[in-house]
């Protein structure tokens, strides 16, 4: 996950391991000023290596006479489903913070934040946070939440207030295409097919599409030539067939592929293959080009 901490939060927390003050044990009462909290993840760029973060806070006042210091837990309200496995960093205090299995779980050097001098006013005192994961490829479009609970603690570990925080991820629709097995650099590739003989089916070597996408999507096919090979110093044309998993695609018009799911994180495979069947034409060089394109629907 490098990359998503790499700042330390402006006007953090110190974190301290030690003992409350004596004088937060009396007349103290923190507690969280909301009891609810819902941070939205949106505009999220995805792909290989790809990461995002989100900067919020929360403010914890005090209902007591005295000074008031406590200490913060984080911890996940229910289990993740499958579908939203999502690994979810937060980040407090300039420092990382372990995120507890359940609201149950008892808390350690890890997991517990120290927050101090909470003052005596309404708005209370601004916790920042940040939280982080990546948005690599894998995921699938639409709104991802996960739900925890933050709670307060005295020095002994009791607990003095709680409040849900909810983690909202909205997923948009996005895809990516790769030509593999084919010369050249992207966007443009080649498949060279050699000397054809016109005795005999040439194909060319097997290459193909690898495609990522968190949606649906289509692949559409168009040849410049119709599904032609067209000799480079005349109109002298060679037909040919362009295959994708052994179906034939008609190059004669803008053939179109629906797939109706999204992609894992390596993506989808496409098979692609080149033939042609015995013909009669005159020497030369003959050649089309194909585009391919691929998007969400």
């Amino acid at each position: 996950m490098r990359g998503i901490f790499k700042y330390f939060l402006a006007g953090a927390l110190a974190f301290g391991a030690g003992s409350l003050p004596a004088y937060a044990q009396a007349g103290c009462a923190p507690e969280f000023a909301q009891n609810a909290r819902t941070v939205t993840v949106a505009g999220l760029e995805i792909g290989t290596g790809e990461r995002a973060q989100e900067d919020f806070s929360i403010n914890i006042r005090n209902r007591g006479e005295n000074a008031c210091s406590a200490f913060l837990r984080i911890a996940r309200r229910r289990p993740v489903s499958p579908a939203d496995q999502i690994e979810i960093l937060i980040q407090g205090g300039g420092r990382l913070l372990e995120i507890l299995p359940n609201q149950s779980t008892p808390g350690a050097t890890g997991s517990d934040l120290f927050v101090p001098n909470i003052p005596i006013i309404s708005s209370g005192r601004t916790v920042p946070f940040r939280l982080g994961f990546a948005t690599e490829w894998g995921l699938e479009r639409g709104s991802i939440a996960q739900e925890f609970v933050l709670t307060l603690h005295d020095q002994a570990g009791t607990e003095l207030d709680s409040m849900i925080l909810i983690v909202r991820i909205d997923v948009p629709s996005a895809v990516a295409l790769r030509i593999v097995g084919a010369s050249g650099n992207n966007p443009v590739r080649r498949i060279n097919l050699g000397i054809l003989d016109p005795q005999e089916i040439n194909r060319s070597d097997p290459f193909g599409l690898r495609i990522w996408s968190t949606a649906p999507y289509q692949v559409e096919f168009s040849s410049e030539n119709m599904g032609k090979l067209r000799k480079t110093t005349s109109l002298a044309t060679i037909p040919y067939s362009l295959r994708m998993s052994g179906a034939e695609i008609d190059l004669e018009a803008n053939d179109q592929r629906v797939f109706p799911r999204g992609t894992g994180s390596l993506g989808d495979f496409h098979p692609l293959r080149v033939v042609v069947d015995p013909f009669f034409a005159e020497a030369g060089n003959y050649n089309d080009r194909i585009q391919v394109s691929v998007s969400a629907i």
